[in-house]
């Protein structure tokens, strides 16, 4: 086990399992060298050369998608409104990376005739089904990358060997946070905090390095209080930025200004400091032991069911994501993550004590990363890798082992 740098452990990553020099390396140099397809829970692949799927007489229509370059909820607006309907009634299994070449299942309620031409996306089939797409309906997805430009090849197939047997900590990924600007954890924690100013001072006041000028501007005029002149600076696709300024500039109070960002993306805040608590939760059962060997007081899954490990039991462990109703591992594992709630400065009742809407749910998540088909060949200084993940698990967790990225922004994470 190997600490990280500065960067991953604000995050919460505070550890890479392999022991091996950084490789370097950059990932998605284009669309082309990060292919996700989607594996839907029977083991079909929506692949980038196409699927067929069995229809089935319902109200629902299947569409399969591959885009390139093209975020997900954009096109899944982008559909909504050109087929006439709610985008309540367009679902996904999962969101796919933006940057990337992505294939997967659309689905749209009722009988779709037609389908509008969207820039980066190509449609190559359509099914009637009983059902919407959803999360159930996908086991995870498979994924192609090229990691171009290794500094040390050797670093990296070190590495990767290392990768087929060990216990890697199925962390939250970077892009749950940002790479360019990471603080939507830290708004999320404010927001659990009850805390307007902490809010405030991580949207304004935290600028950093590859921000756009335009953006350094505004966000340095906003936190001097000049709330009009940074509204006008801010470009429009500043949503939640703009969103907050124009009510301070008209006298609201910071929570009540606060309570004007839309509420989908106050959610994501709240998921954002979820996420990092549980990465803080997985650094600290590191401490402990490996993932693979559960120990006395440790949450496991066994047979779908969560129960507290026994001898004998087996099971894959499991650890909360923070939240309303869930439980807490026992002994020393309990002991260590209620110390991370307390450092956060987060009370477990908070989660229930949100604003309507922003009530916060937890969940368990596997500690380990659950790694299928793994392979990899070099070529030259480049090298390609193809593995499968369940859904939730993000395969930069993978990559970072290898490349090691002190600023994961220069390597394309």
């Amino acid at each position: 086990m190997r600490e990280a740098p500065p960067f991953d452990k604000a995050l919460g990553m505070y550890y890479y399992v392999t022991d091996t020099c950084p490789s370097g390396g950059v990932i998605k140099k284009s669309p082309e060298d990060f292919v996700v397809e989607e594996v839907l829970a029977d083991g079909t692949v929506v692949a980038v050369s196409g699927v067929e799927l069995r229809p089935r007489v319902g109200g629902w229509t299947w569409i399969h998608v591959v885009k390139r370059n093209v975020d997900t909820i954009r096109l899944m607006i982008r559909l909504a409104k050109a087929l006439g309907v709610s985008p309540r009634e367009v679902s996904v299994g999962g969101i796919k990376d933006t940057r990337a070449v992505a294939s997967h299942i659309i689905s749209v309620r009722g009988a779709v005739k037609g389908l509008p031409e969207v820039p980066g996306v190509k449609f190559l089939g359509m099914w009637s089904m009983d059902r919407p797409m959803s999360p159930s309906e996908i086991y995870g997805n498979r994924f192609t990358i090229v990691l171009r430009d290794v500094e040390r090849v050797d670093c990296a197939v070190e590495a990767l060997e290392a990768l087929k047997s060990a216990a890697v900590p199925n962390y939250y990924g970077y892009q749950r946070f940002g790479t360019i600007r990471p603080v939507s954890h830290l708004l999320g924690r404010a927001l659990l905090r009850k805390s307007p100013e902490e809010f405030f001072d991580a949207m304004f006041c935290k600028i950093f390095e590859h921000e756009s000028a335009a953006a350094k501007k505004a966000r340095e005029l906003a936190c001097r209080g000049e709330y009009q002149k940074a509204l006008e600076t801010f470009p429009r696709r500043f949503v939640e930025e703009r969103a907050f300024l124009r009510r301070l500039a008209h006298g609201y109070d910071m929570w009540n200004a606060i309570m004007g960002i839309p509420l989908q993306i106050l959610r994501i805040y709240v998921e954002a400091a979820q996420s990092y608590l549980f990465n803080k939760f997985l650094s600290a059962r590191l401490e402990l032991g490996p993932l693979d060997k559960p120990l006395e007081g440790d949450l496991v899954e066994v047979g779908g069911q969560v129960a507290y490990y026994a001898e004998g039991l087996g099971g894959d462990v499991v650890l909360p994501v923070a939240g309303a109703g869930v439980r807490m591992p026992r002994g020393k594992v309990g002991e260590a993550l209620l110390k991370v709630m307390k450092g956060e400065g987060v009370d477990p009742a908070a989660f229930l004590k949100m604003p309507r809407g922003l009530k916060a749910y937890g969940s368990y998540r596997r500690a380990r990363l659950e790694v299928g088909d793994f392979s990899y060949a070099v070529r030259g200084r480049d090298v390609e890798l193809r593995f499968v993940l369940p859904r939730g698990s993000y395969a930069t967790v993978l990559l970072r082992e290898a490349v090691k990225p002190a600023e994961p922004y220069r390597h394309g994470f």
